[in-house]
């Protein structure tokens, strides 16, 4: 029976996201709002198919946690591509940092450039901070009041410890902007880089906000502590 809702729920998928990519194509065409509505349909659509079909469900713990009236950058564990979805689907109109490879994604790349996704090419150390720091100072202008990012840089499987790249203390440090970070176990049920994902339950817990905080070890103990 997994097996099945596996093959369906892969099926509706990417017959979904093909057809949905390709009719709306002419990104450049589209208003900004417009944009960000057909963003929201489609991370909505998938949480949708995980729920139905691969009875993958979630949890929310600590929502109170969640700053409000100004900006802020969640912070969050990675073990699959769930989280992606999610984060998009549930703090509608935020922005990612990325990391620079994703730009060769067909037609998804078209989508996150002209919605304003940031990139990190992990080569170039600070200069690649610099970017990202004028990048969210002229989208807070513009109205983005919410950042996301995966400080581990890459899918870290459940139970194991990852690397947590210091540039996103610089952020905070350098921007003073507050930091939400975000634990959950995706990686119990939707395995990363297996084709069979397993029904459950995924814990997302919102913490405490980390903020003006100037120390580095401090800061990075904080987020170890939290996602290991």
């Amino acid at each position: 029976m997994n097996l099945l809702r596996n093959l369906v729920f892969y099926f509706i998928f990417y017959s979904w996201t093909v057809f949905f990519f390709l009719i709306f194509s002419p990104v450049k065409l589209f208003p900004k709002k417009f944009l960000l509505f057909l963003s929201n349909l489609w991370t909505s659509k998938v949480i949708k198919i995980t729920q139905k079909i691969l009875k993958i469900d979630y949890e929310l713990i600590g929502i109170k946690n969640i700053p409000k009236n100004t900006s802020f950058l969640i912070t969050s564990n990675h073990q699959s591509a769930w989280e992606t979805f999610f984060l998009s689907f549930f703090f509608k109109g935020s922005i990612f940092i990325l990391k620079e490879e994703l730009k060769r994604i067909p037609l998804m790349s078209l989508y996150f450039k002209e919605l304003g996704f940031i990139f990190i090419n992990r080569n170039s150390g600070f200069k690649s901070i610099k970017n990202i720091i004028s990048s969210i100072k002229e989208l807070e202008k513009r109205g983005v009041r919410k950042f996301i990012i995966f400080p581990e840089g890459t899918r870290i499987p459940v139970n194991t410890r990852g690397l947590i790249n210091p540039g996103v203390f610089a952020i905070h440090k350098i921007l003073k902007i507050p930091v939400l970070p975000i634990k959950h176990d995706s990686g119990r049920y939707w395995k990363n880089k297996r084709f069979i994902k397993e029904p459950g339950k995924i814990r997302v817990e919102f913490h405490p906000v980390i903020k003006n905080t100037s120390n580095k070890k401090l800061f990075m103990k904080k987020i170890e502590k939290i996602f290991y």
